[in-house]
Formats: structure tokens, sequence, C-alpha cells
């Protein structure tokens, strides 16, 4: 009876330890991800104040996943041509990976070209991996849309591609929505990219029912994302129900998808 009494006891004591075991891991992990929040807010205060060592503090050289060099020239060339205005981000969420975190961060970044004297509004989606080097948490990757560095071509290209982020470039594309024999060509443009600034863009409609003719016209106007314009020519007459439209069929706009241009019927 003693033996077993004494059993009951240090079971009892184990499951304490245990629970307060789990317990201690619970709130690790949580200051785990304070730690990562934290790090990164400090990234964005010292980016917005253009304090280049400071940023770089928090970026291990060592362990920095991809060409640290060509990040920090990114991060240079971003203080040297761009105003920063205002930078708001929502934090999506945080995955581990071991000692690791994923930080998943959306942002809405409006700045000045000084080059242009451009004013231009990004969204974006990026998710940011640090890792726990002497106690501090430093970021070691990035990928998604280019929240850091983004006016580096070079480091553009070092940007690993993620789920879920907003497109970077305008995507035009055409639908010929009705074209009768006889009758007029109605198409429609849209773009599935961001706005950025399109000008003027060039469309470029073939004539069946006069032989063929090929006339080229300009849509002046920006169309944001998703969204579309509806367009007709009714001096081009279908034959047959035939025609064809091209939209910057001379690649004026730097697209994401150059090859969906043209719709024919």
């Amino acid at each position: 009876m003693k033996r077993l009494l004494l059993f009951m006891m240090v079971l009892g004591m184990f499951s304490l330890f245990a629970s307060e075991y789990d317990r201690e891991m619970v709130v690790l992990g949580q200051s785990r991800n304070d730690k990562v929040k934290t790090v990164f807010q400090e990234m964005m205060n010292r980016y917005e104040e253009e304090d280049l060592n400071a940023f770089f503090s928090f970026v291990s050289e060592d362990r920095f996943h991809q060409d640290y060099m060509t990040f920090h020239e990114a991060i240079e060339e971003d203080f040297r041509v761009y105003d920063i205005l205002n930078v708001d981000t929502w934090i999506d969420k945080i995955t581990t990976d071991g000692v690791k975190r994923y930080l998943y961060v959306k942002w809405d970044k409006r700045y000045e070209s000084t080059n242009s004297d451009t004013e231009i509004n990004r969204l974006g989606y990026s998710r940011f991996l640090f890792d726990e080097i002497n106690g501090e948490y430093k970021l070691i990757e990035i990928a998604g849309n280019n929240f850091w560095g983004g006016s580096l071509p070079e480091w553009r290209e070092e940007v690993i591609h993620i789920a879920g982020e907003e497109p970077e470039k305008p995507d035009l594309t055409v639908t010929i929505t009705s074209c009768p024999d006889g009758g007029p060509i109605v198409f429609e443009i849209k773009n599935l990219g961001v706005k950025t600034t399109l000008g003027e863009i060039e469309y470029r409609v073939t004539d069946t029912q006069s032989g063929g003719s090929i006339n080229s016209y300009i849509y002046d106007g920006d169309i944001s994302m998703n969204e579309s314009v509806r367009l007709s020519q009714s001096t081009h007459n279908c034959r047959s129900g035939k025609g064809d439209v091209t939209v910057d069929q001379n690649n004026l706009i730097d697209e994401s998808n150059e090859d969906n241009n043209i719709d024919s019927l």
C-alpha cells in the first residue's frame, strides 16, 4: 500500500512537472514570435529612417540565403531613389521551422521616385525568414513581393516567388466579345496585373470585311488591376464572324505576360 501511495505521488509530481514544461514551451513559443515581430518592426523603422547600418544589424551576413551584397546595394538604391511617404504593414501569420520563424506580411507602400517625381503606390505580400543567432533573431531570407530593395533589378531577380503575392507588373489581355457578320468588332481590354502608369495603350484591329486591312489605335487612359474597358470599331466590320484584335502590339508596356495580347475569331 505504501509503495502504491509513493508511486502515485511520484506520478503526480511528474504530471505537474510535465504540465509546467508544456506551459514553458507555450510561453517560449510566444516569446519567439514576439521577438520576430519586434525585429521586423525595428527593421521597418530603420528602413523608413534610411539608417543603413542599423537596418543591416538585423540581417545575418553569414547565414543570409540570397546574395548579401546585392541586397545591401538594393537597400542603398532604395534610399537614393525613393522618398518613402507612407508604409502600412499587416502581419498575416507566423509559421515555425524549429527555432526559425517565417513571418508573412501584407503591405501597402507609397513613395515618390526622385528620378521622375512620380508618386507610386504598391501593394504586396512578402515572407521573411528569421533565425535565432546568439540569442537574437536575424533576417536570413526574403520571398514574395519586393518590399525592400525593389529599386534594384538584380535584387528583384533574387527574390523567391510565393503563393499569394501580388502581381508586380501590368498584364493586358484582350477578348473579342462580339463580331457579327457585317457588324463592328467589339472587344474588351483587361489588366490582370498592377496599374502602374500605363499611359497610352495601343491596339490593332484587323478588318476582314474589306480584305484584311489593319489599323492601329490608341486608348488614352489607365486600367487599374482587374479593371477592363470595352471598345468597338464601327469602321471595322467582321466577315463571316472573323476578325482579330491585338493590344500593345509593339510591347511598349512591360508586362508580366507578353503572350496573351491577341484574340482572334
